[in-house]
Parts: C-alpha cells; structure tokens; sequence
C-alpha cells in the first residue's frame, strides 16, 4: 500500500488542492467540485486495490509449496472492471511441472475466468440496472470511467441462471389461517417468432404478442402507512412457462407452499385470477384451493355489460347497480333474463360483446359467488398492479421487443429481484454451478492454506521458512489470515 499512498501525495492532493482553488474561485460549480473530488478518491482507490493484488501475486510467487508443483514462466498486465473503475496490476503466468499446463494462479484464487474483463461487483450492477431500465444505462453505470456494449450486457442477462427455490423463508414453517394465491398474465411484444421476418401484420396489428406468467403467493394484506396497504409475505413466481412448461410453474408454488407452511394450521387456500386456462393447472396442482375470481375482473365485465346496454352515463350507473345487486343476491337468472331483453334491438357487434360478458360471468359464476360471500377473508385483489409493477414496468411500458430467451430471463430476473434476492450472490452462484471438486494439488493455492502448509513442514523446510516469513512484511501476514478473498483455488 505504500506505493498507493505515495502515488496520493504526488497526484491526489495536489489535485485536491486544485479543484479546491478552483470551487473557491467559483463557488457555482459546486456539483463540479463534487465530481472531480469523487474521481480522484476513486483513482486512489484503483491504485490501492491493484496494489494489493500485486502483493497477493508476490506471495504465490514466493510460497514454497507453489514452488513443488509449479514454476513462473512469465508476467502480463491484466485490466479488469470493477465498481471504482479499472484495475490495472502484474500477475505470473505459472508452468506446472508435470501437467504443462500454464495458468495465471492470482486468477484462480481471486475466481477469475480465462478472460474475464469485469469482476463480480461489476456483473451485479450491470443486473441491478438492466433489471430496472435498459441494457444501454446498465453498460454505462456498471463500472466508473468506462462503457460496455448493450450486446455485452444482453449476453450477460441471458446467461444468468436463476437457481430454483430462491425465495427465502424462516427456518420454521410458519402459520397461517388463510393464504393466496394469485396469478395474471402480462403481455409484451417479440422482435420475431423463430427468426427476423417472421412477424406477419393484418390491419395495423401484429402476432407478436406473447404472454409473460406471474403468480405470488401471500397471507394477506397489512397497513403500511398512510392509508396505503401491501401484501404482507409475498412471494413471486414468474416466467414464460410455455405449453408443458406451466406444469414446472405450479410445482414451485407448491413446493414452496409446503416447505413454508404448516398445512395443520392452514384452513383454507384462495387462488384468485381471471380463470384463464393456464391457470386452472395450478387449481388441479394445489389441490383443495378454492377459486375465488379477482374483483377488478368482476368489474371489468360489470361495467362492460352496463355500457353496452345504457346510451347515457345515468342509464349506464343505474345498469351496473342491477347487474351488481342480482351478483350479490346470487340471482343468476335474473340476470340472465336481463341480459336477453335487453339484446332486442340492440346491434349485432353490440349483442356479440354482451353475450361474451354474460358467458363470462356464468362461466366463473362459483369464484365470483364465493368472493362475495367470504368478504372478511377475501378482501382485495391487487394481479393488475402487480402485473404493472414486477413485469410490465420494465418488459412493455415503452415501446420495445424482445426475443423469447431475452423476454424469459429477464421476466425471471425481475422476479427474483421483486423476491428481495441479491444479484452478486447470483453471479457468484452462476461460479458454483460449474465448479468441480478441487484435486490436492489445485487446492495449494489458497492463501490461508499455503501458510497452514508452511507452518506445518516448518521443521523440515526450518530455514526457508524464516526467509519466506522474513520477506513478507506483517501487515500483508496480517492479511493472508484475515482476508478470505483470495481463498480457495477454482
């Protein structure tokens, strides 16, 4: 750290005196002043980071253990992005005595790949930002003084695998009288079907349209303040889930159900939704759930019925309170009578709509009477602002298309983002996934390890040992033990 320090004496405080002079000189430039000094923190702090990891290389270098299976060959730069900017250090390239094989073992211990550009920090923010605006800010805030390409941060996306089961619970089941479960479907426009051009156009629209699937489950609704209620535990599950794939979608509801909750405790499951077909899947999967159908789809075709029959506003209020009032009685044929009196005279379009409102409710006549019966426990239904807040913010709110992976994954990520999941542990799970287990001699390379080793054949090795040691001041000592980075070789 020594050379960081004295590249701050010489390059940092100057500067800092400088910018000062400058703000002092003009004090309007406040927000200049601000960025300046921000840069040149960051540049120390580029310096610092690279410096230890150039002392982190000194010590593979001079750790006798390496020494058994490996010998330098030569040295490189390596540039990688980080979330201060780029870091700029001298690594070995090592020659393994019996294999041949040459790998740069600072890459190793820090979990780098072959050619990794950018490190952890830097894939996670590159996610943090794609998950909520677009591929071009992300390129442009991932990393302070450079830029990487919305091809870069497109492969990054959907190269994520999200790792199933990743919502977080107590270690307990926990209890709950009533729980929810409640889907929609939101929709966003594709760029193609299997390849460019194959979008075909009738009348100013386009078949691009494909449907995104978001279900959660909650127990309920709780006051979060100024007149405002949230869900209270709410979990998400979300994704394309095409043809056999929805079956997957209502298994993880379930195997999330049943390692959350105990059943013994749990009186009732409400699954609200509009009815559509992929949804009644998951009433088949859950088993013993109740349909309820959600309020804002209730009033869609209330109000739609309403208008169609009524050619002023008073005529159409006073339409939807019969309608209301005959669901709430449960006068089903009442209201079907209604609906065929008042067709007569109507046109032909006019009396396709309210026949398709009217099938509609008959068809979802038991979750709309089962709404109204059970209004203390079935209070509410928020799918339509969900929908709006998890997928269709970042998925079709502007003008935009997708390729299906693209669409899947990023549907996925929200998810998992909305679940409260963090994006660096994801990265590094991506790491796990192809880690394979380490062979003893791909193990000698931790930096705990290699001091471990030492001290144990400190005997027999009596006198390298204390030159090693010599050589080594105690402050990076210190940090061999305590830092945890650069432990465990891939």
């Amino acid at each position: 750290m020594n050379n960081s320090i004295q590249y701050f004496l010489e390059n940092g405080i100057p500067g800092l005196e400088k910018i000062k002079k400058d703000f002092f000189t003009n004090a309007m430039y406040f927000d200049e002043y601000i960025e300046e000094v921000k840069n040149i923190v960051l540049d120390f702090g580029c310096h610092i980071i690279s410096e230890v990891l150039e002392e982190c290389n000194t010590l593979l270098e001079e750790s006798l253990k390496r020494r058994l299976h490996w010998q330098v060959k030569d040295h490189s730069q390596k540039n990688i992005m980080s979330p201060v900017g780029m870091l700029s250090f001298t690594r070995t390239r090592f020659k393994n005595k019996e294999t041949k094989e040459t790998a740069y073992l600072l890459d190793r211990v820090l979990g780098f790949g072959p050619h990794a550009r950018m490190c952890d920090g830097v894939k996670a923010a590159i996610l943090e930002e794609a998950v909520q605006t677009s591929y071009e800010k992300a390129g442009r805030e991932a990393c302070p003084g450079e830029c990487v390409s919305r091809e870069t941060v497109m492969r990054h996306v959907r190269g994520m695998e999200i790792p199933p089961g990743n919502q977080k619970g107590p270690a307990g089941k926990k209890e709950a009288r009533y729980l929810y479960v409640e889907a929609d479907e939101g929709h966003a426009a594709l760029q193609f079907h299997e390849k460019k051009g194959d979008i075909k156009r009738f009348k100013w629209h386009a078949g691009n349209n494909q449907i995104v699937k978001l279900v959660y489950v909650h127990e309920g609704y709780t006051d979060i303040g100024a007149d405002r209620k949230g869900l209270k535990n709410v979990v998400y599950f979300g994704g394309l889930y095409r043809g056999k794939d929805n079956g997957k979608l209502w298994n993880e509801v379930k195997t999330y159900i049943g390692k959350q909750y105990a059943a013994e405790e749990m009186e009732k499951i409400y699954f609200q939704s509009d009815g559509g077909a992929w949804m009644k899947k998951g009433l088949e999967t859950l088993g013993g759930a109740e349909f309820v159908l959600d309020g804002f789809h209730i009033q869609e075709y209330i109000r739609r019925m309403a208008r169609l029959a009524g050619d002023t506003e008073e005529k159409r209020e006073e339409n939807r309170k019969k309608i209301q009032g005959w669901i709430e009685k449960g006068s089903r044929k009442e209201l079907e009578g209604w609906a065929v009196q008042i067709k007569t005279g109507m046109k032909e379009k006019d009396q396709k709509k309210l026949e398709e409102s009217l099938k509609y409710i008959k068809n979802n006549w038991q979750g709309i009477r089962r709404r109204v019966k059970n209004k203390e426990s079935i209070n509410g239904s928020s799918t339509e602002s969900h929908i709006s807040h998890v997928l269709s913010s970042r998925l079709s709110s502007r003008p935009k298309g997708w390729c299906r992976e693209g669409l899947d994954k990023m549907a996925q990520l929200r998810v998992y983002w909305k679940n409260g999941g963090s994006l660096l542990e994801l990265v590094k799970y991506q790491k796990e996934e192809k880690t394979t287990e380490k062979t003893e001699e791909e193990k000698y390379s931790s930096a705990t390890e290699m001091v471990t080793w030492e001290k144990k054949h400190r005997k027999t090795n009596g006198k390298y040992i204390e030159a090693l040691r010599a050589s080594i001041s105690s402050q990076i000592s210190a940090k061999i033990f305590f830092n945890t980075a650069i432990a465990g070789l891939c």
